[in-house]
């Protein structure tokens, strides 16, 4: 089958990027064709940025606001390796920044299926246009709709009336739903009227081997050294509670991504903004000796290396996608909701066989979804 995915805007973060490569990876060995469809924003256009930028110019003369850094025109060089991951590893269309293109282009391509997943792509607060997620730009019905892993982030309801209602209608129009964490079988069924299923998340899917090849000669054998942190939320608060268990065990703390964080952008010292290649990301989990972590996909690869990991939650970023895997693994005592409550004897309980045999059973699970509904007519 010729197949579309349909995920969330890549290149400015680790975890959704790998999840596109996963899900892409999984459906081409199911022998399919696959690309994955590039969503933008509509703010992301070169007219708009371009009326953005005379904008602040006019502004700035009359010196009612200072101009700010225009964080798009550093791009290029902050997610240089990034960019260069997608390139190399992920089959991706050209850019989209409207729903008439987008129907443009499905018009004009002949498509078996389109799979809407995984990462958040039903969470409306970080979509370029939710509609799209649900396939309203789709006008052929023999045309396969498939919801993989979709999440909506959060165990609580964020649509407006007028979303609900809308995504509503075209949720009943596909073939087959799965969600990534439990509580949104139950959004889903409430809220949309329609049935799901729990699956896995696309890089759950992938062995370990898998992302090894990836790494390639980053991975040494002898690795096993120094506490990773992987902070999406940074605080004094982590850094301490790092620096603590590192002394502990008698080793370091390390991280590897920016040095400093997109939101404080200026144009001095623009190499500390740059994210580092996703294969070192990689790479610093199979290496580490124990993770420290507060992202999702973080979690994720600690289960996938197989190291022993604490999760700070920030429930404001939706803490139901944490507790639903955790739950389902039995490794819901990893989850804490502040860094001072991280304990050594806590981050060394080592995940034992049980973990890596419920997982397996899920993985069976997951890919029978996906073999069973994405078919050839």
């Amino acid at each position: 089958m010729k197949i579309a995915i349909m995920t969330q805007p890549l290149g400015k973060n680790y975890g959704g990027m790998m999840q596109a490569f996963a899900l892409q990876k999984v459906l081409k060995n199911m022998g399919h064709e696959v690309v994955t469809i590039d969503r933008q924003p509509a703010g992301h256009g070169i007219v708009h940025n371009s009326l953005r930028l005379i904008y602040r110019s006019i502004q700035k003369i009359k010196g009612k606001r200072k101009a700010p850094v225009n964080i798009e025109r550093h791009y290029p060089l902050i997610f240089n390796n990034p960019h260069g991951f997608i390139k190399n590893n992920i089959k991706i269309s050209e850019s989209f920044f409207s729903t008439e293109k987008l129907k443009s282009h499905f018009s004009n391509n002949s498509y078996d299926a389109v799979v809407v997943g995984s990462d958040q792509t039903w969470r409306p607060r970080y979509s370029p246009d939710i509609y799209n997620f649900y396939l309203d730009f789709l006008s052929c019905n023999n045309v396969k709709r498939v919801a993989y892993a979709s999440s909506f982030g959060v165990d609580s309801w964020e649509y407006s009336a007028e979303e609900t209602k809308r995504c509503a209608e075209l949720a009943k129009q596909f073939d087959a739903i799965s969600v990534r964490e439990t509580s949104g079988i139950e959004l889903c069924d409430k809220y949309l009227g329609v049935k799901s299923e729990f699956v896995l998340d696309p890089t759950l899917l992938l062995e370990k081997e898998d992302y090894l090849e990836l790494i390639g000669d980053r991975y040494r054998n002898d690795a096993g050294e120094g506490v990773f942190t992987y902070w999406l939320d940074r605080s004094d608060e982590k850094r301490v509670a790092a620096e603590q268990l590192a002394n502990q065990l008698n080793t370091y703390s390390y991280q590897c991504q920016a040095k400093n964080s997109i939101n404080s952008l200026n144009s001095s010292n623009l190499k500390n903004y740059k994210m580092p290649p996703v294969e070192d990301w990689l790479a610093s989990f199979a290496k580490a000796s124990v993770v420290l972590t507060d992202s999702f996909h973080g979690m994720v690869f600690s289960i996938i290396f197989q190291k022993p990991f604490v999760v700070v939650v920030n429930k404001e970023r939706g803490a139901s996608r944490f507790i639903s895997l955790l739950n389902k693994l039995g490794l819901e005592e990893r989850l804490v909701d502040k860094p001072e409550s991280i304990s050594y004897d806590l981050l060394m309980k080592p995940l034992d066989g049980d973990v890596l045999k419920i997982l397996k059973d899920y993985q069976v699970n997951s890919k029978n979804f996906l073999d069973h509904y994405l078919v050839d007519c």
